[in-house]
């Protein structure tokens, strides 16, 4: 589960250094997204970029609060809950959940889902 949680780890990395490219890396190319700050389900990079453009505009920082790792059927889930502070100090809390695939021994994201709480 480590390569979960270094994956992870790069995405939270990608969004505090606001790298619009290592946040879109994180993903597969067919991935599902589903943002806390969004009511719309997107399925290509073009949307994705459009989304996070926005997000880190706000600049964000994330908290993961709870996490359940599990592995089933060779994918990966990372289940849990997360808190986006922001300079306003307007904060938000929501469940998410990662999906994880290899992809050249990469785990890159399939699908994530988030929803405030």
């Amino acid at each position: 589960m480590n390569i979960i949680v270094a994956a992870r780890r790069k995405w939270i990395d990608a969004l505090h250094n606001k790298n619009m490219y290592n946040i879109l890396d994180c993903y597969h190319k067919n991935h599902t997204f589903k943002g806390t700050l969004s009511r719309k389900v997107t399925y290509c990079k073009n949307d994705l970029d459009k989304y996070f453009s926005n997000l880190l505009q706000m600049e964000p920082s994330v908290t993961f609060i709870r996490s359940d790792l599990k592995k089933i059927n060779g994918l990966y889930f990372d289940s849990g809950t997360y808190s986006f502070t922001f300079p306003s100090s307007k904060q938000i809390n929501a469940n998410y959940q990662f999906v994880y695939k290899f992809e050249d021994s990469e785990a890159k994201i399939v699908s994530h889902f988030s929803s405030s709480i």
